[in-house]
């Protein structure tokens, strides 16, 4: 068999739906819209209700910000709700998978990010820091959701993104000394 024929067969049947955005809800599919909208509300709220900022900044409870807690279980439970957590000892058996994260995470991405930041912006040292900080800090909340989005495998995800948040908690610190403190001097 050649290659067209392999591609011909691969096609679903006339008639039948192929697009990736046709399968996702009406929240999925726009969840650019409403991020820019939120975005926007959020700013023109600050805006029009004077004291607003520091209204939600004393809404915390040991240093934790409430109303940030509520929205990322907000948007993460749904996802969450949807893993099958029977299946986690598969995805935390693949020593591969588990290595790769970590290196990727927690070696390469940091050091890419201290040299973009010494490359780009050797003269703004405050710019300089922000960017290798972004560089140590991983998101983990939107990833679930991009995962969600991309018909990805939810366990690994979850477990990904669990191991993640345990070694960002141990190694943070000790990479942020690394690479602010020790290499620069």
């Amino acid at each position: 068999m050649n290659r067209a024929e392999l591609i011909d067969d691969a096609s679903p049947p006339a008639g039948q739906e192929t697009s990736v955005v046709a399968g996702l809800s009406t929240l999925d599919r726009f969840l650019a819209v409403w991020i820019m909208l939120a975005m926007a509300l959020g700013l023109g709220l600050g805006r029009a209700v004077p004291g607003l900022d520091d209204a939600l900044a004393k809404v915390e409870i040991r240093g934790v910000s409430l109303p940030i807690a509520v929205g990322l279980l907000v948007m993460m439970y749904p996802v969450l709700a949807k893993v099958r957590y029977d299946r986690l000892d598969a995805v935390t058996g693949d020593r591969r998978l588990m290595v790769s994260l970590l290196v990727i995470n927690w070696l390469v991405g940091p050091a890419v990010m201290f040299a973009l930041a010494w490359i780009f912006l050797p003269d703004l040292p405050e710019d300089r820091t922000g960017l290798i900080i972004v560089g140590l800090a991983r998101c983990i909340a939107m990833v679930i959701i991009w995962n969600d989005l991309a018909s990805g495998d939810r366990e690994a995800a979850a477990v990904l993104v669990a191991l993640n948040s345990v070694f960002q908690v141990i190694a943070f610190g000790l990479l942020g000394w690394l690479y602010l403190d020790l290499l620069p001097g």
